[in-house]
């Protein structure tokens, strides 16, 4: 991809490490998923297929070009056409990840703070779409934190300790021949992310309530299926899991009305 796209190599002409793409909120269609009046190019999605694409002010992106990620998210590889008759296909498995602030000021998560009105917060908040946020496993608002936080300096959980428990976890995803559990198709989930009745029960509600999609169902599974394996629980996915991977999804209705950093 890197050669295709004009990009110097690293010595020994092999990449060794996963991509970490971070393209500007400025960067348009054509460079985001690839193509190109001349040559066809890969985008920053083919770049960093196998790793990392990384969307900061994900909100300021144009609409058009976040929702020019939908299908490649869907099916890990991108179709360029051109009007000349001219196509190309490129690899697209990548991790997304993005980030926004509640509204344009960027105030909107303290109380009282935000300075937008009412039809500007609605505006940003449409960037993302529906589909868009549909394609999203995990969704989590940020506070900002206190003065006590900031100047106690406390310590959190160890990266290092942190690392091993995902390693751990990765292990076990990749023993059941799908790779990472995101790659698990959804005919088999299962057999491989078998659930207890009480968990069942808790996707039956939220399926009759229109609060998940058919999409959703099958990347809520997959995420309490990641949820069981950190915890420990390969054989079975509980209800506790489920309603910790539901928890997570639901966040994204406060993105959805602009609420949400």
């Amino acid at each position: 991809m890197h050669s295709a796209a004009g990009l110097p190599l690293p010595e020994g002409g092999l990449m060794g490490d996963p991509p970490f793409r971070a393209p500007h909120h400025g960067a348009s269609s054509v460079a985001l998923v690839g193509g190109g009046t001349g040559a066809m190019r890969p985008g920053e999605i083919s770049l960093a297929t196998h790793g990392v694409l990384f969307l900061d002010e994900m909100g300021e992106f144009p609409a058009v070009v976040l929702d020019a990620l939908r299908q490649p998210l869907e099916e890990g590889i991108v179709r360029v056409s051109r009007a000349r008759g001219s196509a190309a296909t490129f690899p697209a498995r990548f991790l997304l990840v993005g980030a926004m602030n509640p509204c344009p000021c960027g105030e909107g998560a303290a109380p009282g703070a935000c300075r937008c009105q009412p039809a500007a917060r609605a505006r940003y908040a449409r960037r993302l779409s529906g589909p868009l946020l549909d394609r999203f496993d995990l969704v989590v608002p940020l506070r900002r934190p206190d003065a006590g936080e900031l100047l106690d300096g406390a310590d959190g959980e160890r990266t290092a300790e942190v690392a091993a428990r995902v390693a751990a976890a990765r292990r076990i995803a990749a023993a059941r021949g799908y790779g990472p559990n995101a790659g698990v198709p959804a005919g088999a989930l299962d057999a491989v992310a078998p659930l207890t009745a009480d968990a069942g029960r808790l996707l039956d509600q939220h399926l009759r309530a229109g609060r998940l999609s058919a999409r959703g169902l099958h990347r809520v599974r997959r995420v309490a299926r990641t949820l069981a394996d950190l915890d420990g629980a390969p054989e079975v996915v509980e209800a506790r899991h489920v309603a910790e991977a539901l928890a997570l999804r639901a966040a994204r209705e406060i993105v959805g009305a602009g609420g949400a950093g």
